[in-house]
């Protein structure tokens, strides 16, 4: 069988499948860090309808500047057209390709519907006045995207002459994505409970903040531990991609924790919950970057089975 070849600079449509894949990226984690500033700013009702922004009215009918939580909203809500704008780029470009892995197509038809499921789950939030648990899910259904973006990229830049981390590593990657994904849960819950709920009507936890900024961060030092574990087992397994991988999500871990820490001392200012935000993303795209390094999803079936039968006759 054929593997897909990476794409370089050799043809104009390469490059423009390349850019339209970093554009499905960085937008999603772009709106991810807009959504936060509705949150932080209390513009989380700015447009108390949907998929009008009043009433009678797609648009706030007030000037922004005299309704400035309106105009917020109603902003965040505009970026949805370019982050779709930027999936269905990436489509196009995907169906005017040829010898791509099936990742890349796959993937390239699941983000327009999820920029769509998204902005049905952004209405439902604002319809229901800002639950907690709407918004976090609202949240994490982001962070999903991103994985995938990940994915796609990586499938288009990766070498077809490497192969999947060993077994045990892969395991490893897997139980660092689980023990992320559970952070990312722990901190909406932690926002959730905390004063920035996107509008003083919103619902909150009604669970001491500082209980589960504990439970957070004890999640943040699970992921640390484990990664660093992990990266030193990929070190003596000579895995040097997978130990670059590793490395840029603990660096990036550690300075969003460095970041948390802070805004907890400091009473939880708008501007580092923000920052936090986008923090969040990072770490997230780095760890789904690690994941997608360890068991190289752009591979076909029959090249991961042919690689997991030569790995068993190895091992034996």
């Amino acid at each position: 069988m054929t593997l897909p070849q990476p794409l370089t600079a050799a043809s104009g449509r390469s490059r423009n499948l390349m850019r339209a894949g970093y554009a499905a990226l960085l937008t999603n984690i772009g709106i991810v860090v807009t959504g936060g500033v509705v949150r932080v700013s209390g513009s989380g009702l700015g447009c108390a309808e949907w998929p009008r922004c009043e009433p009678d009215s797609f648009t706030p009918t007030a000037n922004p500047f005299e309704d400035l939580h309106a105009g917020i909203e109603f902003g965040n809500r505009l970026l949805t057209f370019v982050v779709l704008g930027a999936a269905l780029w990436f489509l196009w470009e995907v169906r005017r390709s040829t010898g791509l892995a099936t990742v890349v197509r796959r993937v390239a038809w699941i983000l327009p519907l999820g920029v769509l499921t998204q902005a049905v789950i952004g209405g439902i939030t604002v319809l229901t006045g800002l639950q907690w648990y709407t918004v976090s899910i609202h949240f994490l259904v982001s962070m999903v995207l991103i994985a995938l973006a990940v994915a796609a990229v990586h499938a288009l830049r990766s070498d077809p002459d490497e192969v999947r981390a060993p077994v045990g590593l892969r395991h490893a990657a897997t139980a660092i994505a689980s023990i992320a994904f559970l952070v990312l849960v722990l901190g909406t819950f932690v926002t959730a409970a905390g004063p920035h709920g996107g509008d003083g009507a919103a619902s909150r936890i009604p669970v001491y903040i500082g209980t589960l900024a504990i439970a957070h961060a004890h999640g943040v030092w699970m992921l640390l531990g484990t990664s660093i574990v992990t990266l030193l087992i990929a070190r003596q397994m000579g895995q040097p991609r997978l130990v670059r991988a590793i490395a840029m999500l603990i660096a990036i871990s550690l300075a969003q924790g460095g970041v948390g820490y802070l805004q907890y001392w400091l009473g939880i200012p708008a501007e580092l919950v923000s920052l936090h935000i986008l923090g969040a993303s990072l770490v997230w795209l780095a760890t789904a970057r690690l994941w997608v390094v360890a068991h190289r999803p752009d591979l076909e079936r029959e090249d991961l089975e042919r690689a997991g039968a030569h790995e068993d006759t190895v091992t034996a």
